[in-house]
């Protein structure tokens, strides 16, 4: 019988060239265990998903923070790139000055802010009913009356649940507000956390793709910020050349609301159309035409420059995605659909580099 060894030209015996299809190499895990990680992995997937499912709007919340935590740490990167302070310096300093601002901003506006929301909650009802009377001289109105004459009879209702869900919005943005804390004053501890339970071979890509990630929702924030402040100062000041009333507090809701592209202009121009409407059918005509005009100046020209510069979302996308999470989650999924879109397009991005070997998979993010 032939002997599987063999020698090489140095006359040195070679080991056998094959082994027995069981046989293990000295770093390779058994069955047994392969079998077991396999398990352990399928479990705590499972529970994740359970988790997740039950406990969605708080997974939202933790991602809120994160975002919170971002625009933190930008805050500290231009404070230590300014001043060449320390980070836990530079990180006390922006703090600081994120309480004068909103110390300064509620010594100055609450007091108008308060009166002028006080005002909007006793004029919605009498917008509602002064639409309807008008309305009612047309026959074609009537069907489309029903859906707004139920909104003014439960409106007190409305109001009275929108209280009660108080307590939860405010456990929601203490969970935002900790983890955004915590996460600013010390982002590699979880980064590297999060790297820490990925394989060792694909560590330094997971550090890459978490800095993609960052990047990215950072000069999201950024862009979405400028456009927020951009888009509520120039209604504000429309409404008050028009001599519209409660223009701060409508300016504040239509800036805010610039947080959700697309869909948030639409929903701000319901309580602005509805104000300028107590002052006749001819404000409202001016007031909703310059509203349209600061809206398209925003969407086809400050907006363009801004992603230019920052991150370009398609909007297709940023639609569908806030239609789908603001119906399967609510209004919280509504609220951050567009930045859960940014952070898909880097998973796709990378997806189509490592997994599908893409050649042409392109950075979403402008370096």
């Amino acid at each position: 019988m032939a002997d599987d060894t063999r020698q090489d030209d140095s006359g040195t015996t070679a080991a056998p060239a094959a082994r027995g299809a069981h046989d293990e190499g000295p770093g390779e895990p058994t069955y047994p265990r392969r079998l077991l990680t396999g398990v352990a992995a399928a479990v705590l997937t499972g529970l994740a998903l359970l988790l997740f499912l039950l406990g969605i709007n708080v997974v939202l919340s933790v991602f809120g923070g994160i975002l919170l935590a971002v625009l933190l740490r930008a805050g500290v990167n231009g404070v230590e790139a300014l001043t060449g302070l320390p980070d836990r310096a530079a990180l006390a300093i922006v703090f600081l000055l994120i309480l004068i601002v909103i110390g300064g901003s509620a010594w100055v506006l609450a007091p108008q802010i308060a009166e002028q929301a006080d005002a909007i909650i006793e004029e919605l009802p009498a917008a509602l009913t002064f639409v309807e009377e008008r309305l009612q001289t047309y026959e074609w109105a009537e069907q489309a009356l029903t859906p707004m004459q139920r909104f003014v009879e439960t409106l007190p209702q409305r109001m009275s649940a929108a209280f009660s869900t108080t307590i939860e919005w405010l456990s929601y943005l203490l969970v935002v507000l900790f983890i955004g804390l915590f996460g600013a004053a010390n982002p590699k501890l979880y980064t590297e956390g999060i790297v820490g339970l990925t394989p060792l071979a694909y560590r330094e890509r997971m550090r890459e793709m978490l800095a993609a990630i960052g990047y990215t929702l950072r000069w999201f924030l950024v862009g979405q910020f400028l456009a927020m402040v951009t888009i509520g100062a120039s209604v504000m000041v429309v409404l008050w050349l028009l001599d519209i009333p409660l223009a701060l507090v409508l300016g504040l809701i239509v800036g805010l609301l610039g947080f959700i592209p697309y869909l948030g202009p639409v929903i701000g121009a319901v309580p602005v159309a509805l104000i300028a409407l107590t002052q006749g059918v001819w404000p409202l005509i001016y007031v909703m035409v310059a509203y349209t005009v600061v809206q398209l100046l925003e969407g086809y020209v400050l907006m363009p420059i801004i992603q230019h510069q920052t991150v370009y979302l398609p909007p297709a996308l940023t639609i569908a995605v806030q239609v789908l999470l603001g119906a399967v989650v609510g209004i919280l999924g509504f609220i951050l659909a567009t930045p859960l879109a940014a952070v898909g397009l880097v998973l796709a991005r990378f997806y189509r580099a490592d997994v599908l070997g893409d050649p042409d998979a392109k950075p979403i993010v402008k370096g």
